[in-house]
């Protein structure tokens, strides 16, 4: 009798534990587990949850297109890319995107720059203060004061990634009438307008602690503008025979804001900040059509799309190092020969122009690339992914880390701009979550700030009541003429 309840018993068991791993497989596949059961998984038995976030592009066919991507890091299933929204957002073609915590703004040819709430899935408004083309869209990202702050200079991507869901304080526009507008998105005001540029704005870019902005123009200058006072900061003139007639096309900060480069047609300007001078030229063999410094696995890298459709990634932190080693080789040369030339032709030995080959390249448009975006954070399991739009219509996904395509979809459309964003960015939860916020901040006033606020409310209630007196009052005075005459 013993052995068969035991027997039993283990029969028992056994079920519970089958039923127990049912359960498990259902929660997952339904997508509905709780939290404390994916964790168990994720330690007991190797799953690998998929990946998925939101990309943003903008066409020459004057539309917008949203899809949600899903991918497997183990690249064992296929990806899978879900339209969100498609449809024709400006009357002309759109040339910049911008994304931040949850708003959405585009510029296009018609002078329009376009909001949107994506959490509400609606369009907020229009702003209409430019005249000409909307060239650049750049959202401020207060969140990042790692790198400004003399911090750690090898954070992660993921960081800065993290920082723009704190981001969109201001916003900047740029525009082909030459000029620079700081938006402030609490109530989309203008906080001021920068002028200088006489001609078309093509790029713009804010420095990392957010207090400097710097842009390039068709004037052929370089301007340094102080975002604290909103005023011009300095002014740098594109010299040398060899670029005569060459305006700025793009301009970049590194993640320390130490130094930014400036992209011409084929070649590369490396600028020190501190003192405002060219201490390396790049030069290449293909045509520049985008450009930026990006950290990934705590590494700097210079990654620019060509005309000729490929994307070269180059080894930035050995240029850095190289402008540091030419610096103190220089500072010598300079206590020997003191004098004996000017700052110009100092300057144009520093940038001797030097050809210098990728460490690898990504091949997978035929046409020229026109826009890419780094996304890495925790939701992509902080794998680095490039995202490049080309005039070939088609979006295709890297994955940096194994250097390799792992997603193509094609639009049909010539696409212009890009922009990424976390996947629970128009989630109800995360509206909900800021309305907790708000209430717990609540909670923790003070009672000085509540009797301030109580003070204030008297006051309107008792300006109310005394209408309410005298209305009263005079209801009562009738009242007590008609009994007055019922006597």
């Amino acid at each position: 009798m013993s052995e068969s309840i035991e027997a039993n018993a283990s029969k028992d068991e056994s079920k519970s534990v089958a039923f127990d791993k049912v359960n498990i497989k259902s929660s997952l596949k339904g997508g509905n587990g709780t939290s404390s059961i994916s964790v168990t998984l994720a330690k007991d038995c190797p799953v690998t949850l998929s990946i998925q976030f939101r990309i943003f592009v903008g066409s020459y066919e004057h539309n917008l297109l949203c899809l949600s991507v899903m991918l497997d890091p183990k690249n064992v299933k296929e990806p899978v890319f879900q339209p969100i929204f498609h449809f024709q957002a400006h009357s002309l073609s759109i040339k910049s995107i911008d994304v931040a915590k949850r708003y959405l703004v585009t510029g296009s040819n018609d002078e329009h720059i376009r909001i949107y709430d994506l959490q509400k899935r609606k369009e907020l408004g229009t702003l209409l203060s430019h005249q000409g083309t909307i060239t650049a869209l750049r959202f401020s990202k207060e969140g990042n004061h790692n790198s400004a702050s003399g911090g750690d200079a090898a954070a992660p991507a993921a960081a800065a990634v993290a920082a723009a869901t704190t981001a969109g304080k201001w916003l900047l526009s740029g525009s082909e009438d030459g000029k620079i507008i700081i938006w402030r998105t609490k109530d989309w005001e203008i906080f001021a307008t920068l002028k200088g540029h006489t001609d078309k704005i093509n790029d713009l870019s804010i420095h990392p602690s957010g207090r400097v902005a710097i842009s390039v123009s068709q004037d052929k200058t370089i301007r340094l503008w102080n975002l604290m006072t909103a005023k011009k900061a300095a002014v740098l003139k594109i010299k040398g025979k060899d670029h005569l007639g060459q305006s700025g096309q793009f301009v970049k900060w590194n993640s320390t804001g130490h130094l930014f480069i400036v992209g011409l047609s084929n070649t590369v300007f490396v600028y020190k900040t501190s003192t405002a001078k060219i201490v390396k030229k790049l030069k290449f063999k293909s045509t520049l059509m985008c450009m930026d410094i990006v950290m990934i696995d705590s590494k700097e890298w210079l990654i620019i799309g060509f005309g000729d459709g490929s994307i070269g990634v180059f080894d930035f932190e050995k240029v850095s190092k190289s402008i540091s080693d030419s610096n103190e080789e220089t500072k010598k040369e300079k206590e020997e020969e003191k004098g004996e030339k000017g700052e110009e032709d100092e300057e144009e030995e520093k940038g001797e122009e030097k050809q210098i080959e990728p460490v690898y390249s990504l091949r997978g448009h035929t046409n020229r690339i026109k826009d890419f975006q780094i996304f890495q954070n925790e939701d992509t399991q902080d794998i680095p992914f490039l995202i490049s739009v080309s005039s070939d219509g088609k979006i295709v996904v890297w994955n940096l880390s194994i250097r390799d395509q792992v997603a193509v979809y094609d639009t049909g459309e010539r696409l212009n701009c890009i922009a990424c964003a976390p996947e629970y960015i128009e989630k109800v939860d995360t509206m909900k979550k800021r309305y907790i916020e708000e209430e717990e901040k609540e909670k923790d006033l003070s009672e000085s700030e509540f009797e301030t606020d109580s003070e204030e409310i008297m006051t309107i209630m008792n300006g109310q009541k005394k209408k309410n007196k005298k209305g009263g009052k005079l209801k009562k005075s009738k009242k007590r003429k008609v009994q007055v005459t019922l006597e």
